[in-house]
């Protein structure tokens, strides 16, 4: 079912207008409304009394997914048995992370290759990958590097050589290892930067199979690439590149955080997935983050949202949050192969919130266009660096700006009598936080965030794990880079390739 064809929405939608001039402010004043729009798990926390959905239009607003037989879909997602049948698989990466199906081999085999990177001296292990298989682990190892004595992780996607340059500086070429990640062992950016690794092996006389490893789900494309058999970890083909984290995708974390940091990720997000299955669906946070997409793309017509992580530490995860919502619910046609009638995924943007404070956050207080924001600020800081005390009295300036960002821009100012100084406010707004970044915590916000993109997606009745549209521009860099179909190129497209 399409969304225009669910009754409650279209009871929501005649009520639009109502909604645009719903007063924030005055109900943002009163205690009932934070008692009945702030949701809790654990120590993860989400507020969205900022949104403009009316307080007595709860209810409503709750009914939307109800028609979907949610309920049933994340029951078959947790167990493995949801099917994806765009691409004929089940969609499996719930059960990567679910402890009953982490087995005793896959444990160990990580710890062998702890053990196999300390005794060979590695100080940077490098990551080959792109798409998910890049933006997973290098938002993840950002937001948990704390281990000094493990090698330090970092990632190439692009095909720029400047990327592989950057990589390797400033070690020996013998205190590096690579982990090549490619799902189907014929990405193109991925076998191009091999090629040139196994280039610079060869002129630093390094045995490949010494240095370099393999995961995919198609083990005889890598042997055929020169992996042997063993260097090869195997992954399930129902494991979407941009949920692969969880899987052996995730070998870069393991390496460079350690095999139980690595299990304590999973585990926060295996406790999000018991909740996203088991809590009632008027107190489940990833129904309900979904559900405020939904409302704000289609009931009031908001065209983007605006990912704010407060921290350093969080500066990758709105360009994972852009891949995971966008290649999700980027979709024209929805699960039957119909054409969708009404609009999915919000176009995603973002920046971590100090600096975006200093430059698109003017367009957001005072632009024309309503964007909503999802702001996103740990309570208590961790200071990583040694001699720096834990104690400082801007401790907590990151979360006094998270929140003073979300009442500004709810609140506004009205009082100036300088037009150029004029905050009309009414912008929607949702805070989530928790007390501190540890693996736990950051493995339920991811699961959190990847839910509710499951629940958007089910609501406008798309397949959320299929990615087609990035398959026709690689298709035609294939022919030009073989001269093929090169007829079909357009006037300028042509003119530009003379310039090559």
């Amino acid at each position: 079912m399409q969304l225009d064809e669910n009754k409650n929405y279209i009871q929501l939608k005649k009520k639009k207008r109502e909604f645009l001039h719903f007063d924030i402010i005055a109900a943002t004043q009163k205690a009932d409304r934070s008692k009945k729009f702030i949701f809790s798990f654990h120590d993860l926390t989400l507020d969205i009394s900022r949104q403009m959905i009316p307080t007595n239009a709860f209810k409503e607003f709750l009914s939307i997914g109800e028609l979907q037989d949610i309920k049933s879909s994340i029951k078959k997602l947790f167990l493995g048995s949801f099917y994806n049948n765009s691409e004929k698989t089940n969609v499996t990466h719930f059960t990567e992370r679910n402890p009953e199906n982490f087995s005793r081999t896959r444990t160990e085999r990580y710890l062998s290759f702890e053990k196999l990177l300390k005794t060979m001296g590695i100080k940077r292990l490098i990551n080959v990958g792109i798409g998910g298989s890049d933006l997973g682990p290098r938002m993840v190892y950002q937001a948990l590097k704390t281990e000094k004595d493990l090698p330090e992780l970092v990632n190439i996607s692009n095909v720029d050589p400047t990327s592989f340059n950057d990589a390797i500086s400033g070690v020996s070429p013998r205190e590096v290892f690579f982990i090549f990640n490619s799902k189907s062992f014929f990405t193109e950016e991925t076998v191009a930067n091999m090629t040139i690794i196994k280039e610079w092996m060869r002129i630093n006389k390094l045995d490949f199979n010494e240095h370099a490893l393999a995961v995919t789900s198609f083990p005889e494309k890598a042997i055929s690439k020169g992996f042997k058999r063993e260097n090869i970890f195997v992954v399930d083909k129902g494991v979407g590149g941009r949920f692969s984290l969880w899987s052996d995708f995730g070998l870069g974390l393991v390496g460079s955080l350690g095999t139980k940091i690595y299990r304590e990720l999973l585990l926060g997000a295996y406790s999000m997935d018991v909740h996203f299955l088991k809590e009632k669906l008027n107190k489940n946070l990833p129904y309900i983050l979904g559900l405020t997409r939904i409302w704000n793309r289609n009931i009031l017509e908001f065209p983007s949202l605006g990912i704010i992580p407060y921290g350093e530490s969080l500066k990758f995860f709105h360009p994972w949050v852009q891949q995971v919502e966008m290649e999700s619910n980027g979709k024209n046609v929805d699960a039957q192969g119909i054409q969708i009638r009404t609009p999915t995924s919000p176009i995603v943007f973002g920046s971590v919130g100090t600096d975006a404070q200093h430059s698109f956050f003017q367009a957001l207080h005072q632009g024309v266009e309503k964007i909503p924001i999802e702001i996103l600020v740990p309570t208590t800081l961790n200071f990583l660096s040694d001699g720096i005390p834990n104690n400082l009295p801007n401790k907590n300036q990151l979360a006094i700006n998270a929140l003073a960002q979300c009442e500004a821009l709810m609140a506004g100012d009205i009082t100036s009598e300088d037009r150029f100084r004029i905050f009309k406010g009414g912008r929607p707004s949702t805070l989530i936080s928790w007390k501190t970044t540890d693996a736990l915590s950051l493995g339920r916000l991811i699961a959190l965030y990847e839910n509710a993109s499951i629940v958007s997606g089910l609501v406008w009745g798309i397949n959320s794990f299929d990615q087609f549209g990035v398959e026709l521009g690689k298709e035609i860099a294939k022919n030009i880079s073989n001269d093929e179909n090169l007829a079909n190129l357009s006037s300028a497209g042509k003119e530009f390739l003379k310039k090559l």
